[in-house]
C-alpha cells in the first residue's frame, strides 16, 4: 500500500466516529482537553461544522499549499530542512509519507533504511523512492521536532510536531532514537553525544 496523500474518509454527518463532545459539553471548540486528542485521534473533518476546531491540525496541514520549510544542503549531513518562517511550539510541521513495508524487507536494502519511520504496530514507512520531504529531517542532540502517530479519519498518520519555538533559518531536526540505526551524529552542537542509536 502506498501512503502518498493521506485519504480522508467521509463517514457522513450522522456518524459518531471522529466526533467529540467539546462543542456540546464545553460550549466551544476543541482544545488540549478534547477526549479525541487525548487518544491521539483527530476530529473528523466534518465535525463542528468547520475548520476552526483545535483538533484538526494534520488535516489543515494537508490542505495548505505553502510549506513552512525548504530543502537545503547541510554541512556533513547531506540534505536537510530549514524553516522559512516562525513556527510555534506544538505545531504540525510535516507529514511523513512513504510506502508501507515490513521491517525485514527494509533491512534488505541498506540505502532505503536511511529514510524510514516506524508505526506502533511494527510496520514502517519507507520513503526512499517515494515519500514526502519529511524524510530529510536530520537527527540532532537538541531536536526541535518529535514524530507523533495519529488517527486521522481512519488512517494512521505519522507527523512531525514542533517541540519548541522555531525561527526562520533554523534547521528542522529530531532524535532518531532507534537502537537499530547506529551511526555518527553530525549535528555539531555543543554537547553532541557523537553517535546515533547508542543509549544516552
Amino acid at each position: 500500500k502506498n501512503v502518498g496523500l493521506t485519504k480522508l474518509v467521509d463517514n457522513g454527518e450522522d456518524s459518531e466516529e471522529g466526533f467529540c463532545l467539546c462543542s456540546t459539553v464545553r460550549g466551544g471548540l476543541c482544545n488540549r482537553d478534547c477526549e479525541m486528542r487525548k487518544v491521539w485521534s483527530e476530529c473528523a473533518y466534518w465535525a463542528h461544522k468547520g475548520w476552526n476546531c483545535g483538533n484538526k491540525r494534520i488535516q489543515l496541514l494537508l490542505r495548505k499549499e505553502e510549506l513552512c520549510f525548504e530543502v537545503v544542503r547541510c554541512q556533513g549531513m547531506g540534505l536537510g530542512l530549514q524553516a522559512t518562517k516562525r513556527i510555534r511550539p506544538d505545531t504540525a510541521v510535516c507529514v511523513y509519507w512513504g510506502r508501507v513495508s515490513k521491517p525485514e524487507k527494509v533491512k534488505q536494502n541498506k540505502n532505503s533504511h536511511c529514510y524510514v519511520a516506524e508505526f506502533s504496530n511494527g510496520l514502517v514507512l519507507n520513503a526512499a523512492k517515494e515519500g514526502s520531504l519529511a524524510r530529510y529531517v536530520n537527527s540532532s542532540c537538541q531536536p526541535n521536532l518529535r514524530l507523533e502517530e495519529w488517527d486521522v479519519c481512519g488512517e494512521r498518520v505519522l507527523v512531525y510536531v514542533s517541540t519548541s519555538e522555531i525561527v526562520r533559518g533554523d534547521l528542522l531536526t529530531t532524535s532518531y532514537n532507534d537502537p537499530s540505526w547506529v551511526g555518527k551524529c553530525c549535528c555539531r552542537l555543543k554537547g553532541c553525544c557523537g553517535s546515533i542509536g547508542d543509549p544516552q
